[in-house]
């Protein structure tokens, strides 16, 4: 494995605990500096110059398994463990893709000792991903006809051709690019199957289809 892991600090643990803290409330004192200490040192933990966790998801893991084991805060282990396992991971170029919702049953049965550190293990790598490291040039430079063909094509069969039925597909790209709003407002002016309309609609597909594309990638927005 590469020799550019960027591991956590001590402190960099302890501002993220001071943080959840703050925005969440809780007792902010550390009860063992030792604990927390031993628990910061597992996932760039080695033997035979090999590391113990073999890559970037199981060091993450790691992270969130031996703070919550070890009980090094008062208060907020689950957070700062959790908080911990998703910095790891951003400063390493990966993302944690689970709701809140999805992630704290399963952070609660791994604090309450109801799940081994196997099985925490493999349900983080279900929920993370590495971050492409496309520059926006290179990202449209790889798109191609086939790509925008395929994903505009899903939808015509998931949404339809209607601008009632491509709203669905809206919500959530519209917050990446705001011009599909417009772009929406310009289809629903227009007359449906009228030359203009069809050129707007022709229009919105490119652009979600573009958006679908670069979700599927890795891309974040």
């Amino acid at each position: 494995m590469a020799d550019s892991i960027r591991f956590l600090s001590i402190d960099d643990v302890l501002r993220l605990h001071a943080l959840a803290i703050e925005d969440q409330g809780g007792d902010p004192s550390l009860r063992d500096r030792g604990l927390l200490e031993s628990a910061i040192a597992m996932p760039r933990q080695q033997f035979s110059e090999q590391y113990v966790h073999e890559d970037i998801p199981s060091m993450a893991a790691a992270y969130a398994f031996h703070i919550c084991k070890n009980h090094p805060f008062v208060d907020g282990n689950k957070r700062a463990g959790t908080a911990a396992m998703i910095a790891f991971l951003s400063d390493n170029a990966w993302a944690f893709d689970a709701t809140t919702d999805e992630a704290e049953p399963v952070i609660l049965r791994l604090a309450a000792s109801e799940i081994d550190k196997d099985k925490w293990m493999q349900w983080v790598r279900k929920y993370v991903h590495k971050k492409p490291s496309m520059e926006l040039r290179d990202f449209f430079m790889t798109l191609s006809w086939d790509q925008l063909a395929s994903a505009g094509h899903s939808f015509h069969e998931d949404q339809g051709s209607t601008p009632q039925e491509l709203i669905g597909s809206l919500s959530e790209a519209e917050l990446s690019i705001p011009a599909l709003v417009s772009v929406y407002a310009g289809v629903s002016e227009f007359e449906a199957e009228s030359e203009n309309w069809i050129k707007a609609v022709s229009i919105l597909k490119t652009l979600l289809a573009i958006h679908r594309i670069a979700e599927d990638m890795g891309y974040e927005w």
